[in-house]
């Protein structure tokens, strides 16, 4: 859920400072997913899958698509930062933190990451 309502804050900043062409990246493939599905659904989780839907029409151009969690490292970051906020929400026009932007100059700069995962059993018998 909290995917979701992230996401549909981010659409209304962005459709709201007059951005049409937009390319969003999330590291929650489900809701990749879901965006991109055109499915109708009626979980808990139908209206604001409703509303970004409706909020992503709205841009002339638009794609949704999913990275991983490492070439999703400044948005990592301020959820993580957000969590000792006492505000609800907040826009920055500039990087407040030297890690931030560190960590934007990396991607800027197309900086990978790699992505650590173990290697199942059943992998490596021979």
């Amino acid at each position: 859920m909290a995917e979701f309502w992230a996401l549909r804050d981010g659409l209304k900043l962005a459709n709201h400072l007059g951005i049409r062409q937009l390319e969003v990246e999330l590291d929650a493939m489900v809701i990749v997913g879901l965006i991109n599905s055109k499915k109708v659904s009626k979980s808990a989780y139908a209206p604001l899958l409703f509303d970004c839907r409706y909020l992503l029409d709205k841009f002339h151009q638009v794609r949704v698509v999913h990275v991983f969690r490492e070439a999703n490292k400044c948005a990592d970051w301020l959820a993580k930062w957000g969590c000792s906020m006492l505000e609800d929400f907040a826009v920055f026009d500039f990087p407040f933190s030297a890690d931030l932007e560190t960590l934007l100059a990396k991607d800027i700069n197309g900086l990978y990451y790699c992505r650590l995962a173990t290697a199942s059993m059943a992998s490596v018998a021979v």
